[in-house]
């Protein structure tokens, strides 16, 4: 009985303690309360004739508010949402979609038809932006994987401050040449490709007919740096990743950029794997950090 007791009162010690480290924690980041409140918008956004299914987390009070879309990758299962509600409570808006072709919007899945869907969202920011808060002016791409070759690739031609890509992947390794010295797709990207059921008229012989045909210039990731002068560009690698390592695909694209002369350049490389899983907070902080000094 005396062993228990001591327990209890353990037990209530700790509690408190424990409590009171909650709530310092929580204090750090804390809710906005100002009007209008933070609220949650469905979107249909047109692209070419098809509905994008997507959503926007706008920030609290009237605004217009610095905005950040949201591309995900290949297929798209890591979507990043904890980092848009992370942006908002900071004062930005998030945008999340899905592509043309992927998770049940409307079309056909193709890799350069992500890009044209990109300025369907941001012409569809710009026609609501009083309605959804929007600031026109200062609206960012951020992008993974395959959506973050996209935010850099879009981010070439349209008018948004800053692009950001965390782990991005570079298409133009997914081609290999044979024996004859024809382009084929590389055999791990192809196998992946066949399995891919949410995304609507795509296979790997698709995806090999788009890259075969596809100039260097317009899926060679490493040379994107010159038409992005202008821009803030962050870009987030990770140590242990296997899927755009970092020797390989990512350091090439952040040393090509680094020396193009006017374009602002964050590079930063996270002990952690492609999807950044045991960094979310970090990588929250260095992005929103990038966001509030180079995009707001």
């Amino acid at each position: 009985m005396a062993a228990r007791k001591g327990l209890t009162a353990a037990a209530a010690f700790i509690l408190p303690v424990a409590l009171g480290a909650a709530r310092v924690s929580f204090a750090e980041e804390s809710d906005p309360a100002a009007a209008p409140p933070p609220a949650v918008v469905e979107l249909t956004i047109d692209s070419s004739g098809d509905r994008l299914p997507g959503h926007a987390y706008l920030a609290a009070g009237a605004g217009p508010h610095p905005t950040v879309v949201l591309l995900h990758g290949f297929p798209g299962n890591e979507r990043n949402l904890d980092l848009a509600q992370r942006f908002r409570r900071a004062g930005f808006n998030s945008v999340f979609f899905h592509y043309r072709g992927a998770w049940g919007a409307e079309g056909n899945y193709s890799i350069g038809g992500q890009q044209e869907d990109v300025a369907a969202v941001l012409r569809h920011l710009r026609a609501r932006a009083a309605a959804l808060r929007v600031d026109p002016d200062r609206l960012t791409l951020l992008g993974h994987s395959l959506g973050g070759f996209t935010a850099l690739a879009a981010g070439r031609r349209e008018a948004v401050v800053c692009v950001g890509a965390m782990a991005p992947a570079n298409p133009a390794l997914y081609r290999v040449f044979d024996a004859g010295g024809r382009v084929t797709l590389e055999p791990r990207i192809g196998a992946y490709a066949d399995s891919l059921f949410m995304l609507a008229g795509f296979d790997a012989g698709v995806m090999q007919a788009e890259l075969v045909a596809a100039p260097a210039e317009a899926v060679d990731t490493r040379v994107f740096g010159p038409a992005l002068a202008g821009k803030s560009v962050m870009l987030v690698g990770g140590e242990r990743d296997q899927a755009t390592p970092l020797d390989t695909v990512f350091r090439p694209i952040s040393e090509r950029f680094a020396a193009v002369p006017g374009l602002t350049l964050r590079s930063v490389v996270l002990d952690d794997d492609h999807s950044f899983s045991a960094s979310r907070v970090r990588l929250g902080r260095l992005l929103l950090d990038w966001l509030e000094a180079d995009c707001s």
